[in-house]
């Protein structure tokens, strides 16, 4: 049978090469392509009693602090690029917020959603499925309670808000949610949290609804506050995951509370290490005098507990409030650093 091959290997350079430039044009490209506008998202104009008021306010990066005093910082370090605010009214002048925030990426959608995993989980795309279940967080995509819909579409971030939660007012607000997430693709999660691996036999088990995804220490504060300085050296080049582990099958149930943080750079993370050492540690000097930078993972004994830190290339793992020297071990081992 004739072969096909020879005529593979003529195929000159310079063809190769313009091969090449169009595979990785397309693949850059195709990223920013699969990112959903806010602006091209289509709402009735009309739904039930409730009737659209007009075109949506537009909201930059540089309108935001008019938009929502005090409240711009957050969505700012979930790398925001816009919003679009619909509002509807029925015929007794109750309203209806829709917020449609449109993100770099899906993981600061995700993001978002993190920082509150409270309410009665919706789904929205029934055509997708529910996703499979995380080993590390919820797989929920949209959460509802006391008339708020959250929900995370890609790099969307929705919130649709009934200023007043009457009779009917949670059917409306999930179809509009429905409408917005008709079109979404299978929701994925931050590489970051697959680190995490826990172990179904360790008396440490992670507590799911407290992990949450995040780049800035302001966020960090709001978790678990450490300082008002950014000790850690958190900004939108970083990321990091907030959680906390609980011990089963005790009467008396310990916790201990856990951050990673992956840096651009293997001297980037020993640079946090080193810095947030000295601030945390700094009222106790004999503490201080007790560790060695070159030290790699180690733990010590401090007035809430045990403060345990590991780093692991451009990785770096803090514990706080383990029980013991021995749990904060048995933590690090729950963890695939790579």
């Amino acid at each position: 049978m004739a072969s096909n091959e020879p005529e593979r290997k003529y195929i000159g350079l310079p063809a190769l090469f313009l091969l090449f430039l169009f595979a990785f044009s397309f693949a850059c490209s195709k990223g920013e392509e699969d990112m959903i506008r806010a602006d091209s998202i289509s709402l009735p104009e009309i739904i039930g009693s409730w009737k659209l008021e007009g075109p949506p306010q537009t909201i930059t990066r540089e309108t935001i602090f008019d938009y929502m005093d005090g409240g711009g910082e957050l969505y700012l370090a979930y790398k925001f690029e816009r919003l679009l605010v619909y509002k509807y009214l029925d015929g007794a002048e109750n309203e209806i917020l829709v917020e449609i925030y449109e993100m770099k990426h899906p993981d600061e959608a995700f993001g978002l959603l993190s920082l509150d995993w409270s309410g009665e989980p919706a789904n929205l795309s029934p055509g997708t499925g529910p996703l499979p279940e995380n080993p590390v967080c919820p797989a929920y995509t949209a959460l509802y309670g006391e008339g708020l819909l959250r929900a995370r579409v890609d790099n969307l971030y929705l919130r649709v808000l009934a200023l007043r939660e009457t009779p009917g007012v949670k059917e409306i607000i999930l179809k509009l949610g429905k409408t917005i997430a008709g079109h979404a693709s299978q929701a994925t999660f931050p590489a970051l949290l697959d680190v995490i691996r826990p172990k179904a036999d360790s008396i440490w088990q992670i507590k799911k609804d407290r992990t949450s995804y995040f780049h800035s220490h302001l966020i960090l504060n709001s978790l678990y506050y450490l300082s008002h300085e950014n000790i850690l050296h958190l900004d939108p080049t970083r990321e990091a995951i907030y959680t906390e582990w609980t011990q089963r099958d005790l009467a008396n149930k310990k916790s201990a509370r856990m951050i990673i943080i992956k840096y651009p750079e293997v001297q980037k993370a020993g640079a946090a290490l080193a810095d947030f050492l000295g601030a945390y540690l700094q009222e106790k000097a004999e503490r201080l005098a007790e560790i060695s930078l070159s030290e790699k993972e180690k733990a010590i004994q401090v007035e809430d507990g045990w403060l345990g830190w590991k780093l692991a290339g451009n990785y770096l793992v803090l514990v706080f409030e383990a029980p013991e020297e021995a749990a904060v071990k048995k933590l690090f081992v729950q963890l695939e650093l790579r």
